[in-house]
């Protein structure tokens, strides 16, 4: 039997919706995205907002969490979800709230938005029985010293190698088989089926694990809710803890891009 998919959704038909921070429990519950195929309805968490740089990856994992805790409650996680925390595309900088308004403090809030995520399932019921993969947009247009489509990937969470650097060639096609073998799944074609699962990243004898989130101190700039007692114990001096440019700066030396969806660019110009 295929596992139940839970869905967040990119973007809501072009759509666009008020920048509420919690809008399960705005006037009631406000929805903010929709499934583009109708079959994914049931099973999309309508509360999760989609794709916008103007809106912290802080309020998208809060909203995760919630549902979270709705299963955890019910004992029905579905055995996979798909979660896009977007932010480490970055934009937006003259409308971006809570002073989450530069590519330093955008990543920054990306990074501990999947740290909170990886910190929830690791302090959960679920956390002997789930893996969490992460893996960032392709490479492209941002090359490094090796190869311009290297990227990296996480893995965490139990039977995977603690502080581990695997450096196996691995895919993306990879990844996907690789929780196509874990959930006992059917491939979905020949490119994933003729691919190796990432078995370098895992040791069978290292079954318990935890994790602990930590803010990055430049986002003490910010007016994001986070508790001051976890940012003290992580700040730097200011000089060496603050991003390059203002949020000012960024938003006029970026006019005229397109932010509104993902890779839109023109790098190629």
């Amino acid at each position: 039997m295929r596992p139940k998919l839970f869905l967040k959704p990119f973007f809501a038909f072009g759509l666009y919706f008020p920048l509420y921070t919690d809008p399960a429990h705005t006037d009631g519950g406000t929805i903010v995205a929709y499934a583009t195929d109708p079959a994914l309805a049931p099973i999309t968490d309508p509360y999760f907002r989609g794709f916008d740089n103007n809106f912290p990856d802080f309020y998208r994992e809060q909203e995760w969490e919630r549902e979270f805790d709705g299963f955890v409650d019910a004992g029905n996680l579905p055995n996979l979800e798909l979660v896009r925390l977007m932010h480490d595309h970055t934009g937006n900088f003259a409308t971006a709230i809570n002073g989450v308004n530069t590519p330093e403090l955008q990543v920054a809030d990306n990074d501990y938005a999947v740290g909170k995520l990886i910190q929830k399932v690791a302090a959960s019921p679920y956390a002997g029985s789930t893996l969490i993969f992460v893996v960032e947009d392709d490479a492209q247009n941002g090359p490094d010293h090796v190869d311009a489509h290297r990227s990296i990937a996480f893995v965490a969470g139990p039977y995977v190698k603690h502080g581990a650097l695997v450096s196996t060639h691995y895919s993306t096609v990879n990844l996907l088989r690789t929780i196509e073998d874990v959930l006992g799944i059917g491939h979905l074609g020949v490119f994933d089926a003729y691919q190796r699962p990432m078995s370098d990243v895992f040791d069978m004898s290292q079954a318990s694990w935890s994790y602990s989130a930590t803010p990055s101190a430049l986002l003490s700039g910010t007016t994001l809710p986070i508790a001051t007692a976890m940012l003290d114990r992580h700040l730097l001096p200011p000089t060496l803890m603050r991003p390059t440019h203002s949020g000012a700066w960024w938003a006029s030396a970026m006019k005229g891009f397109d932010f509104s969806v993902a890779d839109h660019l023109g790098m190629e110009t």
